[in-house]
């Protein structure tokens, strides 16, 4: 197996939003190694006695899987099923190994789509999913399917830069409800040296 930077995560969560009916949550699952990508966890729970409707992104619980900074983070839903519904390809975007050392997506093109998809929650039911680390080579993706770059990102694409990662949901009550809570949450993805 080719040599590669298979380096360990931290997860910091944000503080809890105050005054709302959610226990919301990011663990670390696994490390990179050379035989995994680093995996996590996320989970959302209505800790109210009451049903609580939720508008999330395309992706329960969190839908933001690309990090804020220029670190070139993504974060792909584990579970294939998620992916081809989600993305809408049934080609496989998280390789068996790493691709020159590195853990990273396939080259292939996919988007998110920007849809916002209700669920009403009962009292104690929680929302997980875990979702695996890799490195976007947005670039090489561009190249592979002749698509021009048009980001504003760095096109410093180094492979799982060290540092801090930032990843940021919102969320909404349902529109036919009482709730008037709305609010962001986040969380943090180091990756070490």
């Amino acid at each position: 197996m080719a040599s590669g930077r298979y380096p360990r995560i931290t997860v910091t969560e944000d503080v809890q939003p105050s005054n709302r009916p959610f226990q919301l949550g990011v663990e670390k699952i696994r490390d990179f190694s050379p035989d995994a990508p680093a995996r996590i966890r996320g989970s959302f729970e209505n800790r109210s006695s009451e049903e609580q409707t939720v508008g999330f992104g395309a992706i329960q619980p969190y839908s933001s899987i690309w990090s804020e900074d220029e670190g070139w983070l993504v974060l792909i839903p584990s579970d294939r099923e998620i992916q081809k519904h989600v993305f809408g390809t049934d080609e496989e975007i998280v390789p068996g190994r790493p691709v020159e050392g590195c853990w990273q997506t396939n080259l292939v093109h996919f988007v998110l789509p920007g849809v916002l998809r209700w669920q009403t929650l009962a009292p104690g039911e929680c929302i997980q999913s875990e979702y695996t680390v890799l490195h976007y080579p947005e670039l090489e993706i561009l190249d592979a399917t002749m698509d021009t770059w048009v980001s504003t990102r760095s096109t410093d694409t180094s492979c799982l830069p060290a540092g801090k990662h930032r990843f940021v949901e919102s969320f909404m009550p349902g529109m036919r409800t009482d709730a008037s809570w709305e609010f962001e949450w986040g969380y943090t993805l180091s990756i070490e040296d």
